[in-house]
């Protein structure tokens, strides 16, 4: 479910942007909240899951 992003950051959006699936690997990859915000946390690995992906379907992995 994606919550109500009116005020959200730019981090939030771009994490609920990113496919379930990809979410879903993100939180389980991520573990509990850590010092940095862990949306932030939560972004940057499903953003590399999804690079992975697209390298990948190009041939590059």
């Amino acid at each position: 479910m994606i919550p109500d992003l009116t005020n959200a950051s730019p981090e939030t959006r771009g994490y609920y942007a990113l496919p379930e699936e990809i979410r879903t690997a993100a939180k389980a990859i991520a573990g509990p909240p850590r010092p940095m915000p862990h949306i932030e946390v939560l972004l940057a690995i499903g953003t590399a899951i999804a690079n992975e992906r697209e390298a990948a379907k190009r041939g590059e992995g």
